[in-house]
């Protein structure tokens, strides 16, 4: 299976490289080739069985009216009369033989007159089985002729498909000029229509190429018109505003952190550490506005391309549905003209909607440059959150049944991250720490919970514990570094500021504490499924 979807892609391949207006005259082309092909075949086979079954219908008509009129001369035995009834079918060309057998008994039938538009048609002895037979080049009917309700005799034609299959030969030639007149004619359109598709795609391409090459915030991209590439183009140049806003308070920030780190650098030589850290903190500033700005663009472009992608879907799937359905009426012969033509203008709409709307699509995408971030140096993967959950309280059972605490988890075994599971794992074994160091001081046995909901692509773990609870006046100093009140017995004050920094810098998410004194705490945490990239 990976072989033949490499074949595919190793196939596919040169294509993406091909220019985009190339791309859209193909495309269209190709759309309206593969429908006018599909029409023609159904058009082309429809014609041939109505041809067929008409020959097969007035073949067995002529052979009733044939077999009635010459029951009188088979009964009275005239065979100049029913040579002449028979020689009647000349009136019929495609008819070069007819042969009347006479039935006496439990006798074989034996010939009784003859029609013979060509000399060389013999007729057969015996006749065969009534009804009608089709052969490579004829067809046969076989009839019985009946006085009474008793047969008295067989009536034997032949049909000759040379002149039918000559007429469907015709009509094929004709419906293959005419398809290909109306794929030069599609292929004309494309080329006409493909720079109103391209120009304002491209010149959106090369306004972004020239503002990563140069970072110059201050072009704009042309904007062509009101439909939906436009309403792009003004998003796009408004992100540009939004940067080179950010950009410019970036630069005041920075020099003015500058100027407060050469004052203070001047005023006191101890401070050097703190200006250090400020310097840090600037730059990580600059970073991070640049990543928040890029972000935003990205995920503007990303909102734009669902629409497309999925007005794509929607048609290729009504297409689908019609294919199936002309395909089945085909096979059943009960395919009519105005079910066709409803097709094949189905077709044609489905096949325009669906290269607009993925032409469209696949340019954004190629338009603008993927948004980079450093991993973090942990590993991630895919995981169940309810399993590894479990997994970590494992570790755990050594700690918490020595205290005799009881732990609680309420999770759906269905939830499933792609993140990294070592934070999660850090995360609670520091709440649980936390918890059996502060939250219990009297020995008593606790209770302690975590809960886990998602919606709407977040997760939402609550952890809680019903201990003493933290004081007000610590509440907002509990994330801070090497704040404990726990210094000298086990407390280091590093455990909440480290959670701290995992939910926010790994996990992208918030963390939140509320407590009550005497009726324990809790800590919310909300963070997306798919973890962003790590920060460095």
């Amino acid at each position: 299976m990976n072989d033949a979807v490499a074949a595919v892609a190793a196939s596919t391949g040169w294509f993406r490289n091909v220019p985009i207006r190339r791309k859209l005259t193909i495309l269209m082309a190709l759309s309206s080739a593969v429908g006018l092909l599909i029409a023609g075949i159904v058009l082309i086979g429809y014609t041939g069985s109505t041809a067929r079954n008409a020959a097969i219908r007035d073949l067995e008509s002529a052979a009733q009216i044939t077999a009635d009129s010459v029951t009188a001369a088979l009964i009275f035995r005239d065979v100049q009369t029913a040579t002449a009834l028979l020689a009647t079918l000349r009136a019929k060309p495609d008819v070069d033989a007819a042969c009347l057998y006479g039935a006496e008994g439990a006798e074989p039938a034996r010939l009784f007159a003859a029609y013979r538009a060509r000399d060389v048609v013999d007729c057969p002895a015996p006749p065969g089985p009534p009804g009608v037979l089709q052969q490579v080049d004829r067809l046969e009917a076989v009839r019985a002729v009946e006085q009474d309700g008793e047969r008295i005799g067989w009536l034997w034609l032949r049909q000759d498909l040379q002149p039918l299959r000559h007429n469907l030969a015709v009509q094929i030639a004709i419906t293959l000029a005419i398809l290909a007149l109306s794929l030069l004619i599609s292929l004309a359109i494309a080329w006409a229509m493909q720079p109103a598709l391209a120009e304002p795609i491209l010149g959106l391409a090369d306004v972004a190429r020239r503002v990563s090459e140069s970072g110059d915030y201050t072009q704009r991209a042309h904007k062509y018109g009101n439909d939906e590439v436009g309403h792009l183009v003004d998003d796009f140049n408004l992100m540009l505003d939004q940067i080179a806003s950010r950009d410019r308070e970036i630069e005041r920030a920075r020099d003015a952190l500058a100027r407060q780190v050469q004052e203070k650098s001047l005023a006191n030589e101890e401070l050097k550490g703190t200006l250090e850290r400020l310097r840090e903190a600037q730059a990580q500033l600059v970073q991070s506005e640049r990543l928040a700005s890029l972000g935003g663009l990205v995920a503007g472009v990303a909102h734009e391309i669902n629409t497309p992608v999925g007005v794509g879907v929607t048609a290729a799937s009504t297409l689908e549905d019609w294919t199936r359905e002309i395909e089945r009426q085909y096979l059943s012969n009960e395919l009519k003209r105005s079910d066709l033509e409803r097709f094949v203008q189905v077709a044609r709409e489905s096949s325009l909607i669906i290269l607009r709307n993925l032409q469209r699509a696949a340019e954004l995408i190629n338009s603008f440059k993927q948004v980079a971030v450093d991993q973090s140096s942990g590993e991630r993967r895919r995981f169940r959150l309810k399993a590894y959950i479990d997994e970590v309280l494992l570790s755990l059972v050594p700690k918490t049944k020595k205290s005799g605490h009881s732990v609680q988890v309420d999770c759906q075994d269905g939830i499933e991250l792609d993140g990294y599971p070592g934070a999660i794992a850090q995360i609670l074994t520091n709440f649980i720490s936390n918890s059996l160091l502060h939250a219990f001081p009297d020995g008593r046995h606790g209770s302690l919970h975590i809960g886990v909901t998602v919606a709407d692509g977040w997760i939402t773990l609550e952890y809680s514990d019903n201990g003493i609870g933290i004081p007000v006046e610590h509440l907002k100093r509990v994330f801070d570094p090497f704040f404990t009140t726990k210094r000298g017995t086990g407390g280091s004050g590093l455990g909440l500021h480290i959670v701290f920094n995992l939910v926010h810098q790994l996990l992208g998410g918030t963390i939140e504490v509320s407590s009550t004194p005497d009726h324990g705490t809790r800590f919310v945490v909300r963070f997306p499924e798919i973890a962003p990239s790590a920060q460095p």
